[in-house]
């Protein structure tokens, strides 16, 4: 297995992020679905007092922007549950202009107004995702990997929209892989233990068969270069899985640093690298650069725009 198919297994979780896998479809269900119903409460007081009630009517849902199309499976489920017929013209993952048709609607006028907003919400939300995560993706010219971090707004909904966009999802939750963070690390200096690292990696390793990889957060070469030490060490007992290494809020220069003594020390091979914090769309190329094999942002899930769509009556 080479290095990108070892880093897809540990961070690509985007299959799994659909209504026809029972986890993502319960939890879609509670957080789409039952918060739209907590929208709508006993009624929309305001169509129930201006319009009539029964009125058939037709509508289109499209884009006012260029961009990649997310949320149509999600959006899918909230029409079909508010009983309205619905044609889908585009896909997730679909290139779409402006004046793009998404979605042709017909049901009860009210039915539509009661449900518009939040299928709006989702659908611009996730497309202004997905096509960010795609655009950095040609800016860097796929030179490494791209992945958000746990900031998101959304959870599964902003991790499924990086997918679309051609990214990786990073873990989905605390119970699916070992992630240490540093915070971790201070809490072990208070049992005064004097190999803080090693001792991390040898506890996370002893519960290995839990999670889909190990990574640990470094913030400088020496303890990046320990950590790969560690790691080079726990292979050797088999049953290995992925182990990542994140240099966290490590300037690329010096990421570059890193990854070439890591080399030169033989420790490269058996780990992937992780740059991480504070990365943007204006400094992601040199990031690109350093040799690492993915990068991750917050900025992804919470600094994107939203995709400009509309619902209009035809």
């Amino acid at each position: 297995m080479d290095r990108k198919q070892l880093l897809k297994k540990a961070f690509q979780r985007g299959h799994l992020l659909t209504l026809k896998n029972k986890p993502s479809r319960e939890w879609i269900n509670k957080f789409i679905v039952e918060e739209t119903k907590g929208d709508i409460g006993s009624g929309d007081i305001t169509s129930d007092s201006v319009l009539k009630n029964g009125k058939r009517v037709k509508a289109v849902i499209y884009s006012r922007s260029d961009g990649i199309i997310a949320g149509i499976e999600e959006t899918s489920l909230l029409l079909k549950n508010s009983k309205i017929k619905i044609k889908q013209l585009k896909k997730d993952g679909d290139k779409i202009k402006k004046n793009s048709r998404i979605f042709l609607l017909e049901g009860n006028e009210k039915n539509i107004l009661k449900i518009e907003r939040s299928v709006l919400d989702i659908l611009s939300r996730m497309s202004g995702i997905a096509t960010l995560t795609n655009n950095l993706i040609k800016k860097i010219k796929n030179k490494a990997s791209i992945a958000p971090t746990r900031k998101t707004h959304w959870r599964y909904l902003d991790k499924k929209a990086v997918y679309v966009g051609g990214g990786l999802t990073h873990r989905l939750a605390l119970w699916e892989s070992i992630l240490i963070k540093d915070n971790h690390l201070a809490a072990l200096k208070t049992e005064k233990i004097e190999d803080i690292i090693g001792t991390a990696l040898e506890r996370a390793w002893k519960n290995r068969k839990k999670g889909i990889f190990i990574e640990i957060e470094t913030a400088n070469e020496k303890q990046a270069v320990k950590a790969a030490e560690k790691f080079k060490e726990l292979k050797t007992k088999g049953n290995s899985i992925p182990c990542l290494i994140m240099l966290d809020n490590i300037k690329p220069i010096k990421i570059k640093k890193i990854i070439r003594k890591l080399k030169n020390k033989k420790l490269s091979s058996h780990i992937l690298i992780e740059a991480s914090g504070g990365i943007t769309p204006k400094n992601i190329k040199e990031y690109s650069k350093t040799g690492g094999d993915v990068i991750s942002l917050g900025y992804l899930t919470t600094s994107p725009s939203s995709l400009n769509i509309k619902l209009k009556g035809i």
